[in-house]
């Protein structure tokens, strides 16, 4: 993985305004992964994709994560903080299951069921569902690999109990998929998990980012008559300095 440079975040900011979490995920990766084709990118399990956004931000904005949750029985604004290298960790070994095919069986049924974890491009076809209900049918339908021992092999005929077990299995085995965050509210003491999204988290960093570095480059270009590329190929450092000197 490299660092993009501030041009580059600022292009894909620009085009990713109307795109969806999970597109402008596969973009920021896009310019930090470049021996990796779209298509590759959109195809690589959540867990890792996820694990790969976190690094980024370390390399942009630092190490640790700032969040704010509403407390779900008071209402109070909760706000925490956590390390990249704390979330990077719940993966631990299962890196090695993520990429291989699932099995699970259900004697019962005489039945073998096959399939893989998500991914991003699972997560942009579900944007057109209805409904959750419609959305996971189209998740399994679309995991699914091979079915054994039965006649019809779409996901909605299989038993409710193995459609939930094989929703278990893909949690079990990417775990960085289903990253859950640890909140105490100091009022009320009530705790809550929320679902961390680091997608969307990493986009709304890049998004004030973007605002403030657009304001020195309006700064600068003001006093100094410098383009857009110009203040963009200074270091952060030095385009700090400069704007220094403009308010001194």
């Amino acid at each position: 993985m490299r660092t993009p440079s501030a041009s580059e975040l600022l292009h894909v900011w620009e085009r990713g305004g109307a795109q969806s979490a999970v597109a402008r995920g596969l973009a920021l990766l896009d310019i930090c992964c470049g021996e990796n084709v779209p298509e590759a990118l959109a195809g690589m399990p959540l867990g890792q994709r996820d694990a790969l956004l976190l690094q980024l931000h370390a390399r942009l904005f630092g190490t640790q994560l700032n969040g704010v949750a509403s407390c779900p029985a008071c209402g109070a604004m909760v706000e925490a903080s956590f390390d990249c290298d704390d979330l990077l960790a719940m993966q631990g070994d299962a890196g090695d299951d993520v990429a291989r095919i699932l099995t699970l069986h259900l004697p019962a049924n005489e039945m073998q069921v096959s399939f893989r974890v998500p991914n991003s491009g699972d997560l942009l076809a579900l944007e057109a569902c209805a409904d959750a209900s419609s959305a996971r049918q189209l998740l399994l339908e679309r995991c699914l690999v091979d079915v054994e021992g039965a006649a019809d092999t779409e996901p909605r005929s299989l038993p409710p109990e193995l459609q939930a077990e094989m929703v278990q299995a893909m949690a079990t085995a990417d775990p960085q998929a289903d990253v859950q965050l640890a909140f105490t509210c100091p009022g009320c003491e009530e705790q809550w998990q929320p679902m961390f999204d680091i997608a969307r988290f990493l986009w709304q960093e890049l998004h004030a980012w973007a605002l403030r570095v657009l304001r020195d480059v309006d700064t600068l270009a003001r006093v100094y008559h410098w383009s857009e590329a110009d203040i963009l190929a200074l270091s952060p450092r030095r385009r700090q300095a400069y704007l220094e000197q403009c308010v001194s």
